[in-house]
């Protein structure tokens, strides 16, 4: 139950995370280096970890606003 309860929690933290940096509109969301370049400057690190560790769930967020 723990598990699920951190893997829910991590998910709002990312999906924060992505709103920061699509709301300062300085970026193409679909531009991943460019958007884990940003995610290093406003200290979205779990954003920054996601990107690399999980790109296609990534761009299936931007596509469909769910995670897999």
């Amino acid at each position: 139950m723990d598990r699920i309860k951190r893997e829910l929690a991590l998910r709002d933290q990312i999906r924060n995370e992505i709103d920061k940096i699509r709301n300062t509109g300085e970026v193409n969301m679909f531009d991943v280096p460019n958007v884990k370049r940003l995610a290093y400057y406003y200290n979205c690190h779990y954003l920054v970890r996601f990107l690399e560790e999980r790109r296609a769930d990534y761009i299936n967020f931007i596509l469909t606003g769910n995670f897999e």
